[in-house]
């Protein structure tokens, strides 16, 4: 017996990586820099809290410090 079905279409797969925001804050652009000099010069640790005391979101923190491969190319 045949199928007088159309196949159906298998949806795409969505890309895995996200895609990045452009950058609306440089302030906060400007303070991930340096904690990144901090870090590179002093350690996760004093990078960390810099960017705590800067206010730096918790997500971006994480991120920026833990994740390199994730971080944004420089503008």
């Amino acid at each position: 017996m045949t199928s007088t079905h159309a196949p159906t279409a298998v949806p795409a797969k969505k890309s895995t990586i996200s895609r990045q925001q452009p950058r609306l804050d440089n302030s906060t652009a400007a303070h991930v820099e340096e904690a990144l000099a901090l870090q590179n010069n002093f350690g996760t640790l004093c990078a960390l809290e810099f960017m705590k005391a800067k206010g730096i979101p918790n997500q971006i923190t994480a991120r920026v410090l833990g994740q390199p491969e994730k971080r944004r190319l420089r503008d």
